[in-house]
């Protein structure tokens, strides 16, 4: 059976036609060109894969065939294995029960397609008042807006520094990239706490000046 199809009249073609790399069809006399890979010309006939030898007496059998020998132990549950219930993982090797417990649970890092950006959520609170702020200049209702996202930075600031903190080592994306947004994130909310210490101490200064004219 030839695989080689003429590409002007789609006569079939003998591989063997191709051994210099080209040739010319029979029929129409046309110019062709193939790569003939080595297995073409190899028999077809298929050979079924032969088993490792059974385990002789004092050999370790696997624990899921015991007609097997076991030559590896899951990383996870510590059970013997053969190869052919063995799967790598990273560096590690499991057993295929392990695996797929590991892929339902999704908790390994391998298994996952979408990971919280929590650097971004932690820097969404930290610059986002104020992107609004700035976005909120072109509205009509500019200061009554502008004052409310201000006083959200009361809240924001402060949860943009626990988000940062407390998901400063879980991982940030499914590509590697460094902890900037985080340390941004966290700069930026001290400068806004900061902000907010100092006006409440003016505040409570003048205060204490107005109560004591009062008296």
């Amino acid at each position: 059976m030839s695989w080689i199809k003429c590409t002007s009249c789609g006569a079939a073609l003998p591989p063997g036609l191709f051994q210099s790399g080209e040739g010319a069809c029979s029929l129409c006399s046309r110019r062709q060109q193939a790569v003939i890979l080595p297995a073409l010309y190899k028999s077809q006939s298929l050979v079924p894969p032969t088993l490792p030898d059974p385990p002789q007496t004092g050999d370790v059998v696997c624990f899921f065939d015991e007609n097997r020998k076991a030559t590896q132990t899951c990383s996870h549950c510590g059970i013997f294995m053969s190869d052919a219930w063995s799967a790598r993982w990273g560096r590690q090797v499991v057993c295929l029960k392990c695996l797929e417990e590991l892929r339902a649970k999704g908790n390994e890092a391998a298994f996952q397609t979408k990971r919280t950006l929590w650097d971004n959520v932690a820097l969404g609170f930290s610059f986002g008042p104020w992107v609004l702020l700035i976005l909120s200049i072109c509205t009509i209702v500019f200061y009554f807006i502008g004052a409310l996202f201000l006083f959200f930075t009361f809240i924001t600031a402060p949860a943009a520094i626990f988000v940062a903190l407390r998901y400063w080592r879980a991982p940030r994306s499914l590509v590697p990239r460094g902890r900037t947004r985080l340390v941004l994130a966290i700069l930026f909310a001290l400068i806004q706490i900061g902000a907010w210490g100092s006006l409440i101490v003016v505040l409570l200064n003048e205060w204490g000046l107005f109560s004591e004219r009062l008296t």
